[in-house]
């Protein structure tokens, strides 16, 4: 199994100004170079690398930025990769336009429409991945001011720069047990930050069994694992966030009291900080999912009902709510933690996940309760099970079909997982 995972490592404080101005100006040109290939491209341009290559050439982009051809083709790869992806949302947006068209909503179709996403603008300085071709990741173990150094061409030809970095004890042990892929050069409130992109071989593991599990807003996720045999008993689990709850409110709160009070130079020391509260919390659910699901094939939730909760819906309090959490990155933390530990994840759909999981009769009543948690019950054989169980549930039982043809469940078939319960 191989894992792909990108360090966050900033240049060092002790950078000289030298060096610094060298970074500035040699991205500073890659951006412009960048801005020069994508003006070239159109809806209608065959993006492969020959063909941006020949226009390349024809414009003379290369004399223009004054790059070596190892830049410009950086540059050509960062285009090409831009408009590929705007192109996929593209497609993604209409294929939504027509089911939106179909229903007869005139609010939500004209708030989709406004979605519709715009071609690739560089107005600002854009980064691309630099390999071996302009520069390379260095180890220098007698160096007293970094183990780890970015060596990188400049704009003067058959001169190099070598750039210290500033990595923490976690990005070494990273760096030694894995492939070292390429890099980005990123600029973030001034400063400068190295982008490895790291590749890893993990040995994949058995698995035993398999389970679901299903974000939701009270909270974080509801796991499921059922049982290897059929004597055994499906585990049922809710991770709470009670804790990353109130210290998000508390940075919600402060920020809109410091807006209000026009204290804009204390907001921008804060501009971060949510951020990075709410990934290390993600990060804390993300290795006790992986701890508990040792060993489990996992299904997840591909939870997509962000794009119904447009302004004007009629439902501004759930609205509020769900763009407070991020569903996708959880997601992401999840899979890079239990791939890391040699087990993989599947992302399946959220379609009939409402409906009860032992009958599966779509007539349920989802009701609510004061504290704001939320159980089903269905009316065909009568359960009452918490709502993030149930579509956990659900999300196992589509797990196991999906590996049943590949045999990934060491011999467990649905009929004896459904015999189990």
């Amino acid at each position: 199994m191989q894992i792909t995972k990108t360090l966050k490592i900033p240049v060092h404080f002790a950078t000289t100004k030298l060096k610094q101005s060298i970074l500035d100006n040699t991205t500073a040109r890659m951006t412009f170079c960048i801005q020069s290939i994508s003006i070239l491209i159109t809806d209608e341009t065959e993006l492969t690398r020959k063909n941006i290559r020949l226009l390349t050439r024809k414009n003379k982009v290369a004399e223009k930025t004054k790059l070596s051809a190892g830049f410009v083709d950086q540059c050509i790869d960062k285009s090409i990769w831009s408009w590929k992806s705007y192109k996929r949302l593209h497609d993604d947006w209409l294929q939504g336009l027509q089911k939106v068209a179909v229903k007869d909503d005139e609010i939500y179709f004209q708030k989709y429409l406004q979605k519709e996403p715009t071609p690739p603008t560089f107005n600002h300085k854009t980064s691309c991945r630099i390999d071996e071709r302009t520069g390379r990741i260095q180890w220098n173990k007698r160096s007293k001011l970094s183990p780890l150094w970015v060596h990188l061409s400049t704009l003067k030809k058959g001169k190099t720069v070598d750039i210290p970095l500033n990595p923490a004890r976690y990005h070494l042990k990273q760096l030694k047990s894995a492939e070292i892929k390429d890099f980005e050069l990123i600029k973030k409130e001034g400063k400068y930050q190295v982008h490895i992109s790291i590749q890893k071989e993990i040995a994949e593991k058995k698995i035993s069994s398999v389970g679901g599990i299903d974000q939701g807003l009270n909270h974080s996720a509801g796991i499921v694992l059922l049982p290897s045999d059929q004597n055994g008993m499906p585990f049922e689990g809710l991770i709470c966030d009670e804790k990353k709850q109130k210290i998000l409110q508390k940075y919600d709160s402060l920020v809109s009291v410091l807006q209000n009070a026009g204290k804009f130079s204390k907001l921008k020391r804060l501009r971060s900080k949510r951020l990075n509260v709410a990934k290390e919390y993600d990060w804390h659910i993300a290795n006790q999912i992986a701890k508990l699901s040792d060993g489990v094939l996992i299904g997840i939730g591909d939870a997509d009902f962000r794009h119904d909760m447009y302004r004007g819906n009629g439902n501004p309090d759930l609205r509020k709510r769900i763009g407070k959490w991020s569903y996708s990155r959880q997601r992401q933390f999840i899979a890079l933690r239990r791939a890391e530990n040699g087990y993989d994840t599947l992302l399946v759909s959220e379609r009939g996940s409402n409906d009860c999981h032992v009958c599966n009769s779509p007539l349920v009543t989802r009701k609510w309760l004061p504290s704001g948690e939320s159980y089903i019950l269905c009316h065909a054989c009568g359960l009452k099970k918490d709502a993030d169980i149930n579509s956990a549930y659900k999300h196992a039982y589509a797990t196991a079909s999906r590996c049943q043809d590949e045999r990934l469940k060491a011999g467990m078939t649905v009929g004896e997982t459904h015999a189990s319960l």
